[in-house]
């Protein structure tokens, strides 16, 4: 494709929530602006619900296909639910 790809790894972890959901937003903006698709790893699932449609879970080793995010984070499979507790 000729699209360009974000790759992103935990990159607002240390960041306080305020400062986490501008930057997140500043994303979305970048990828509206370019086309480009982003592939982010998070351990928060509302960073998930803020700015990814579809979500990859990885689970045990294996990534699950992609789901509708909402979907996925309002009725989780067992081990995500056993994760988020």
């Amino acid at each position: 494709q000729d699209r360009p790809l974000v790759l992103l790894d935990e990159p607002f972890a240390a960041l306080g929530p305020a400062l986490k959901r501008e930057m997140l937003d500043l994303v979305a903006a970048l990828l509206e602006d370019t086309g480009a698709t982003l592939l982010m790893v998070s351990h928060d699932p509302a960073d998930a619900r803020h700015i990814a449609p579809h979500t990859v879970l990885v689970a045990r080793g294996q990534a699950l296909p992609p789901q509708d995010t909402a979907t996925l984070l309002d009725n989780p499979p067992p081990a995500l639910r056993a994760y988020l507790g």
